[in-house]
């Protein structure tokens, strides 16, 4: 008899009684106070130059320590928000996250300030220091970035500012998002559906016209509540610029090339050869379209399946497929695979008052991982489900690095997820019993790839542009969806009928304030992930410890540095990007060639 695995995720071992929790409220409560000991500490090293090595090296371990407290606290209460999005007293302790993170900010902004004004002497002492060489790289990244920014009390001001000001635009959209509805009447009645469900019912309707029934309705929800969207993103884009403009910074993306810790010429490197082979994603939506009968496609139509399977899989069956096929690279993968389903680290019910989409939540101080999903039982659900365990893989593999050297790029984030996606779909595609499940797990391949090569460069675009526009004022609701009509347009051409000019309302990444320009991180992981994943292929049994040991130096190099030592390969080359969006021109040719006799 099977075994039945539970969808539930365990959040109580963390903290118990969740929103109510009277642990999570006093360690809230002492990691405020640790942060003002600390500050304490920092002002007698500095007022009376008391500086030895033991003591900074004490004072950077306290520093690490809270730094785990505050990311704990921050990624439960978002796992408590998401788990139900009608928990009032967790959004009430998220505003508090707010604050405390804010004066972690400013506890870093303070240790910034201690190494740019250290002599010569004690610093270099102190990064050769046996203990602070594990994560040397963050302090002189720190340093650096200290001489770039303004003075102490300054950078401290702004980010008390930012709790209810940048922040709390963010919190405010994520509350306002949360609670969209999308009515649609079915069978004589009105029916309000969430984003989430909107979505999925776009993608596996098979009536055209109904598909366009719910994005007109989807489109009149967004734009009756875009003005409050747009007073949002304004508000966020504005509040970055002028802080931009008071540090003297005139590249809009230099938080983003920093947090990406990624050269500007690696990005318009990057950037070039996607928009070359724009033409490849072109020569997809011309056969889909031949395929479904009409001129053009609909932008909604891209993503969803010309070819589907009637094949669903139980939760049981996609943790055999996932733990199987994750043991098929290394053992260690495998290992953790089945420890995540066992110890209850997925929340994966279909339920209604839970938030959409999927993320990875880090509990460093469980050395653990939650991960939140939809599970319904198709294909994507199962490469879903594999993305977000690579993500708490990566996490696994950095629990016993100081917290300063897990402190990863942006970007490279995105990798570890990516490749464990590769390993569960072309395990399935290799493993396909006719040639219409091949045709659709072919689809999946590449709407990957339309992904992240058309959707999220197109995003990127937008941004570039709007806050370039928002530099001369703030922008209506119009003029957001019309630059967003743009960007889509630059990207598809004539080849779509329509696109998606509302898609700046849904996509919380546009919001979020703590990582700038956060959709490109995306692109970058996913064509970084493939060359990785390709040499995986190539070298076999003899990669697994070099791609632990990637990972595990994530927090420590930028993403060249990684390339070159780990992949001897150089990102400011075109030949790297040219053989990472390799993969996805191959599955499109394999694609137009097996479905020529369907049209």
């Amino acid at each position: 008899m099977e075994k039945t695995i539970s969808k539930n995720w365990d959040l109580d071992s963390i903290y118990s009684d969740g929103s109510q929790s009277a642990d999570l409220q006093d360690f809230m409560k002492q990691l405020a106070l640790s942060i003002k000991e600390i500050q304490t500490e920092m002002k007698t090293i500095q007022t009376h130059e008391c500086f030895s090595v033991s003591t900074m090296v004490n004072l950077l371990r306290r520093i690490q320590s809270v730094m785990e407290g505050t990311l704990q606290v921050d990624e439960f209460l978002i796992c408590l928000t998401s788990n139900n999005v009608e928990d009032h007293s967790a959004s009430g302790l998220v505003n508090e996250s707010a604050r405390l993170r804010s004066s972690f900010e400013i506890l870093l902004g303070e240790l910034d300030h201690l190494l740019a004004s250290m002599a010569d002497e004690d610093w270099n002492l102190l990064i050769n220091n046996e203990e602070v060489t594990q994560y040397r790289f963050f302090l002189e990244e720190r340093k650096q970035q200290a001489k770039e920014k303004l003075s102490l009390p300054m950078e401290q001001l702004i980010h008390t500012l930012s709790v209810n000001g940048f922040t709390a635009w963010e919190n405010h959209y994520d509350q306002q998002i949360a609670q969209l509805k999308i009515p649609l009447e079915k069978e004589g009645e009105i029916k309000e559906l969430t984003l989430t469900e909107a979505y999925y019912e776009i993608l596996t309707s098979t009536d055209r016209s109904h598909k366009q029934d719910v994005m007109n309705a989807y489109n009149e929800a967004c734009e009756k509540v875009s003005d409050t969207y747009a007073s949002i993103l304004n508000s966020i884009s504005g509040f970055r610029l002028d802080v931009y403009k008071q540090r003297g910074w005139d590249n809009i993306l230099k938080e983003a090339l920093d947090q990406n810790r990624i050269k500007q010429s690696t990005l318009n490197t990057m950037m070039a050869v996607i928009k070359s082979n724009y033409g490849l994603l072109h020569r997809f939506l011309k056969r889909k379209a031949e395929l479904s009968k009409v001129e053009k496609l609909k932008w909604f139509e891209i993503p969803a399946n010309t070819f589907t399977t009637e094949k669903t899989f139980t939760y049981e069956e996609t943790r055999e497929i996932i733990v199987s096929q994750f043991h098929g690279f290394s053992e260690k993968l495998g290992n953790f695979a089945e420890k995540t389903f066992e110890e209850r680290w997925i929340e994966a019910e279909d339920r209604r008052n839970k938030a959409g989409g999927a993320f990875c939540a880090s509990m460093p101080l469980q050395k653990e991982s939650r991960i939140l999903m939809t599970f319904k039982g198709t294909y994507h659900d199962i490469i879903t489900l594999a993305h977000e365990l690579g993500h708490a893989y990566h996490n696994f593999i950095l629990d016993e690095e100081p917290a300063f050297a897990r402190k990863k790029g942006t970007s490279v984030a995105e990798s570890a997820s990516t490749f464990c996606e590769n390993l569960v779909l072309d395990a399935a595609l290799s493993h396909a019993e006719d040639k219409k499940e091949r045709l659709s797990l072919l689809e999946s391949k590449i709407s990957a790839g339309m992904t992240y090569l058309g959707l999220i460069p197109a995003r990127f675009q937008f941004e570039q542009n709007l806050y370039e526009k928002r530099k001369e004022g703030l922008l209506s609701s119009q003029e957001i969806t019309g630059l967003m009509a743009a960007a889509e347009t630059d990207i598809y051409g004539e080849h779509v009928d329509g696109v998606h000019e509302y898609s700046w309302v849904t996509t919380s990444h546009l919001y979020s304030t703590e990582k700038a320009f956060y959709n490109i991180p995306y692109t970058i992981g996913y064509l970084f992930s493939n060359g990785v994943y390709s040499l995986a292929k190539k070298q076999g049994d003899s990669f697994i410890d070099q791609y632990d040991e990637l990972l595990r130096n994530s927090g420590r190099m930028t993403v060249e540095q990684l390339a070159e030592f780990y992949l001897n390969e150089d990102l400011t080359q075109e030949s790297f990007w040219k053989a990472a969006i390799q993969p996805v021109a191959e599955a499109i040719d394999e694609y137009i060639k097996l479905s020529e006799d369907l049209i």
